[in-house]
């Protein structure tokens, strides 16, 4: 299964010790990688320089789905069905690991070490309910402060008592930015909660992405430690510091997800593997040279 899985690995780790040269395995390598990286960037952004989820959120969101598109479609034109594969195992792996994670983190909250509803906290910076930045707003639920409270309206003056102009204009920006933080009905919370799950899903899918790209099926130990030690100190360095208890919890969520993209991504790609060369006994994947000599 080893020879298998050596053979049809087209990682970029792979292409760099094979020699590959050719833009038709570099390109769409390239796009997906780039995918996976701008996909969950806008957080970063958010909350290290202030520039709002809502805004750049969807745009970064949609540029990560059309390289990823552009990606496969690059791939299949060259004939590269072992890439279209590994991206569809990413989708699938990341999923399974992304709902690992959940488990950890809905658990943890339940037993009210981790007080962060992180899918909700996306939703709400998504569709402009959270100031941008604001490390505090980010851990709100943490110190049982929520948006609401957080930007609670001034209290009316005299002057607003008489209905002065003046003083209607003068407030009417604080009572703008008060409304974003009123509460909101079930119906909106849901699509709130929907909205952010969605993209936490999805940022999930990039980073089982990055993985695969970097390293493909033959690195699939080194899935827990290019989580714990990789992406989760880059989430660390994004959202600010965390309670012991909670970093230790988030960690051991993270370790899993990377225990569940390894054993999946593993198991499915050297599947393939093992059905190609069994099917095709004796068949060497070409090589860059032999493509040239052909």
């Amino acid at each position: 299964m080893a020879t298998a899985t050596d053979k049809l690995d087209d990682s970029i780790f792979n292409g760099f010790r094979a020699g590959r040269t050719f833009i038709d395995f570099w390109l769409p390598r390239i796009l997906a990688l780039g995918a996976s990286v701008i996909g969950p960037l806008p957080l970063v952004l958010d909350l290290k320089w202030s520039v709002s989820m809502s805004i750049i959120g969807p745009i970064f969101w949609l540029a990560s789905i059309l390289l990823t598109v552009a990606s496969v479609a690059l791939a299949r034109r060259a004939g590269d069905k072992r890439f279209v594969w590994l991206v569809i195992v990413a989708f699938l792996a990341g999923y399974m690991a992304t709902a690992t994670y959940d488990s950890s983190r809905v658990a943890g909250i339940s037993a009210g070490v981790v007080a962060m509803d992180e899918a909700l906290d996306f939703g709400r910076r998504l569709r402009g309910q959270v100031a941008p930045g604001g490390h505090g707003s980010m851990h709100a639920d943490e110190h049982e402060v929520g948006p609401e409270r957080e930007q609670a309206p001034p209290a009316p003056s005299p002057a607003d008592a008489h209905g002065s102009a003046a003083s209607s204009e003068e407030h009417q920006p604080e009572a703008e930015h008060a409304a974003e933080h009123e509460p909101v009905s079930s119906l909106s919370s849901g699509a709130t909660v929907a909205l952010g799950y969605a993209w936490h899903y999805w940022s999930g899918i990039m980073f089982s992405l990055s993985f695969l790209v970097l390293f493909g099926a033959r690195g699939w130990k080194w899935a827990i430690p290019y989580l714990v030690l990789v992406i989760y100190p880059g989430m660390v360095f994004a959202m600010g510091s965390h309670t012991i208890a909670n970093f230790i919890w988030e960690a051991v969520g993270h370790a899993g997800f990377g225990l569940t993209l390894g054993i999946a991504s593993s198991a499915l790609l050297a599947s393939d593997a093992g059905q190609r060369s069994g099917s095709r006994p004796g068949v060497e994947v070409p090589t860059d040279a032999s493509r040239k000599e052909q």
